[in-house]
């Protein structure tokens, strides 16, 4: 997978908005909190950060190959 996806579970609200959007690729662990799946590695880019910008605690984070975290372009993330 070119790209590494993040859910911080200390940050995560549990509202289901990334199970929604891709539920082959996101799920929830054992205490309710996002996760994500084997399937994520095959979304492209776009889609991965289109899931995390409507992620409302912020939570979902992804970097490229090289470990540097992609923007969301969302003022509430820097990068």
């Amino acid at each position: 997978m070119p790209y590494t996806v993040v859910i911080d579970k200390q940050v995560c609200q549990s509202s289901g908005k990334c199970v929604d959007e891709q539920p082959d690729a996101f799920g929830f662990d054992e205490d309710d909190l996002g996760e994500v799946l084997p399937a994520a590695s095959t979304l492209s880019r776009e889609r991965l950060l289109a899931i995390a910008a409507r992620c409302p605690a912020i939570a979902i984070e992804v970097f490229d190959e090289a470990g540097r975290q992609l923007s969301i372009r969302d003022p509430r993330r820097n990068g």
